[in-house]
């Protein structure tokens, strides 16, 4: 198999973007720097907030996404990473646009799941509020036979004030949000949830099962290793 150069259209945000990058390494089986795969990296934090456009606060991300990823498929990669989960609402949208494929984060993520957990396993999704809107998550994962829940909403715009308040994780805290994580937490717990979804990328920079209490999955994880094999290369056994 050709093997080739893994694109990330980043900024989305750019912590994300340098946590998906790692996650590559990691999961990228490397004796020495020359087993790793190639990855170009387009990290712009002009892309407009996917959320914002989603609740009708903001403008629409589509144009900037589409242009990025056609610079991406322009300069020779072989996929395309968003290291963004709501920014998947608009996959389609902006995937006619392109020849090569932009993998879909929460579709490799039920894949994981599919693979990693016994068949009833009840999973708890915390994101954003647009992802929450569009239903992306769970839209698939009914497609895909798993069980989702959500917490109610005020929980929801705690987690989405963990994200992007003034002491949220885009402005670079962690102790604080993951204060304000408890009260959605422990909803999800009450309701029966065995394992966490972190359906924002800001999310998994701070989830843990340490934190948690509870199994924690990073959909950045499994993009990583889905890219990984897309690109030819072999992934690192768990």
């Amino acid at each position: 198999m050709e093997k080739g150069t893994i694109g990330i259209l980043g900024g989305m945000g750019p912590e994300a973007t340098a946590a998906l990058f790692q996650h590559i390494i990691h999961n990228t089986q490397a004796d020495k720097d020359q087993d790793h795969v190639p990855v170009l990296i387009w990290n712009n934090p002009k892309i407009p907030d996917r959320s914002a456009f989603i609740l009708g606060q903001g403008p629409d991300p589509v144009p900037a996404l589409t242009a990025g990823s056609r610079f991406l498929e322009e300069s020779g990669v072989c996929c395309i990473l968003w290291p963004c989960n709501t920014a998947h609402y608009f996959h389609d949208e902006v995937s006619q646009h392109l020849k090569v494929p932009v993998l879909h984060m929460i579709r490799e993520t039920a894949a994981c799941l599919q693979k990693d957990y016994p068949a009833g396993t009840v999973f708890g999704l915390l994101a954003t509020l647009g992802t929450y809107k569009t239903g992306i998550y769970e839209k698939i994962f009914r497609e895909e036979g798993l069980t989702l829940i959500m917490p109610e909403e005020q929980n929801r715009q705690t987690t989405m004030t963990s994200i992007y308040g003034t002491k949220g994780i885009k402005a670079g805290y962690r102790d604080e949000p993951l204060e304000m994580l408890r009260a959605p937490l422990e909803e999800l717990k009450q309701k029966g949830v065995e394992v966490i979804v972190a359906g924002c990328t800001e999310l998994s920079l701070v989830l843990t099962p340490g934190n948690t209490g509870l199994p924690v999955v990073d959909p950045m994880v499994c993009l990583a290793r889905a890219a990984v094999r897309k690109a030819g290369y072999e992934v690192r056994k768990k």
